[in-house]
């Protein structure tokens, strides 16, 4: 006979939650933070959809999950410069600039003031890609922010979407063999003539 558990009558049964079609959308901030990462400072935007039929899609995923660790999904990661001299910071400034030109675009009279709060409240665009994700030995894909455009641009339809994010996959095992190089001299040549390889 089957046990039936402590809290059988509690439990919500399984269901499909809707899934946010791939696409730009115009969104407002509700919340701000910065997080440190082992890549930096993270910027984390968390924010909901504010226009078209997908207007409240965040907060109505978020009150319809069940469960305990549920998470807030509409959030924008954005890291932040560390000012090293780096060519990797170099293009984390580019992607940061980018990401307050983008807030200052979508609410006119609002300048960039380096408080990451009065962030909070503003409209802003924001692009989603699709992203493999891999979690207990399963994989599938789901639709993520990845970055900030001004709200003119989503409105006008004036973006492309990126390129989807597959895993990135482990290398092939090497079974002891060295890699051959693409020109030059190959490992068996042996110009030599100083008699046969060393196998």
């Amino acid at each position: 006979m089957i046990q039936k558990p402590k809290n059988w009558d509690s439990v919500q049964e399984f269901s499909d939650r809707p899934k946010l079609p791939l696409d730009a959308y115009v969104c407002r901030v509700k919340q701000v933070s910065i997080a440190d990462t082992n890549y930096g400072p993270q910027l984390l935007i968390l924010f909901d959809i504010e226009e078209g039929e997908q207007r409240g899609f965040f907060s109505k995923e978020f009150k319809t999950n069940t469960m305990q660790d549920k998470k807030w999904k509409g959030v924008l990661r954005q890291f932040l410069p560390k000012d090293d001299g780096t060519d990797n910071d170099e293009r984390t400034k580019s992607s940061f600039k980018g990401l307050t030109t983008a807030f200052e675009h979508s609410n006119p009279g609002y300048t960039w003031n380096w408080e990451e709060t009065s962030l909070v409240g503003k409209l802003v665009g924001i692009l989603f890609r699709n992203e493999e994700w891999s979690y207990n030995g399963k994989t599938g894909w789901t639709v993520r922010p990845f970055r900030a455009m001004s709200v003119d641009r989503v409105r006008s339809g004036e973006y492309t979407l990126p390129p989807d994010k597959p895993l990135k996959k482990a290398p092939a095992p090497s079974h002891g063999f060295a890699a051959i190089p693409d020109d030059g001299p190959l490992p068996w040549d042996n110009d030599s003539g100083d008699g046969p390889l060393p196998f």
